[in-house]
């Protein structure tokens, strides 16, 4: 056999090693953490912003610890869908689009701009900082109700 021959069948029997270690643990959920998939349970709710129905958006559902979201469309303040049990916090968010020269986003040098962008536009007490929570049980009715305030508690003038 020569060295080329040699070489080749080499890297097919590490190749063949490789996938089949992969699907070996995959099958074996390592590739998604080794955890299975929550259950989820039937909630629904009510979102009000500044008294008035929630017209627009989606409400996340996060437990950090465990790298659980649950999101759901908002459509004239309510909200349903299945959530995993346990203690959750809850983030609201609605996405809008803007002109680009609206947005307050520089460009980069040479950067082509597009004529729009999305931009998140609930202040940050109402998602990323969110106080919000709810506690999702498995045996109970798990019916929410949030009032939001685009103002922050805190007085810092968010809108």
């Amino acid at each position: 056999m020569d060295v080329p021959t040699v070489i080749q069948s080499r890297v097919h029997r590490c190749c063949r090693r490789i996938l089949l270690a992969a699907l070996i643990l995959s099958s074996a959920g390592c590739f998604r953490g080794g955890r299975p998939e929550p259950r989820r349970y039937p909630i629904s709710g009510t979102v009000t912003l500044d008294g008035r129905p929630f017209r627009e958006g989606k409400v996340q559902f996060v437990t950090v610890s465990q790298g659980l979201i649950d999101v759901f469309p908002v459509r004239d303040g309510r909200f349903s869908g299945k959530a995993a049990a346990g203690e959750r916090r809850v983030e609201f968010y609605v996405i809008k689009e803007v002109p680009y020269a609206e947005s307050g986003q520089m460009p980069m040098p040479g950067e082509v701009t597009p004529a729009t962008v999305k931009l998140q536009v609930l202040p940050p007490h109402l998602n990323t900082e969110s106080t919000f929570s709810a506690t999702v049980a498995p045996a109970e009715k798990n019916e929410f109700s949030f009032d939001l305030v685009t103002k922050s508690p805190t007085g810092d003038g968010a809108t």
